[in-house]
């Protein structure tokens, strides 16, 4: 019968996010094990909720001493949104300008309409 004990390397034995272990074969065909390191998570988009490409990933207590240049990319709304999300925004402001123009240029070419079709 096959001896599935494994040595556990540390002494803080509760289950937490922080305290998780995978277990391997040494070369001496023992089972030991490694502690796994959480991932760090990498900032997201607010709108498209897809990862900001550029940014670096520091550990959540080294993040507060980076520079500003690190936690930023250089372009508006540089270290909240994505290039995409950025675009999309960029195109929605252009196409509502465009819409104000619009409905100012009918109003104007109805109040000139409008008068000469009374003299007439």
């Amino acid at each position: 019968m096959k001896n599935n004990r494994f040595v556990k390397r540390s002494s803080f034995s509760y289950s937490t996010k922080s305290n998780k272990i995978r277990v391997i074969r040494t070369p001496g065909n023992r089972l030991n094990t490694l502690n796994m390191i959480k991932k760090k998570s990498s900032r997201t988009c607010s709108i498209e909720k897809t990862k900001i490409n550029g940014l670096t990933i520091p550990g959540s207590r080294r993040y507060s001493n980076l520079s500003k240049k690190n936690k930023t990319i250089s372009r508006p709304y540089g270290g909240c949104l994505s290039i995409h999300a950025l675009k999309k925004n960029i195109i929605k402001a252009f196409l509502i300008e465009e819409k104000k123009l619009a409905k100012k240029v009918l109003r104007l070419n109805k109040k000139k309409i409008q008068p000469s079709e009374k003299v007439v």
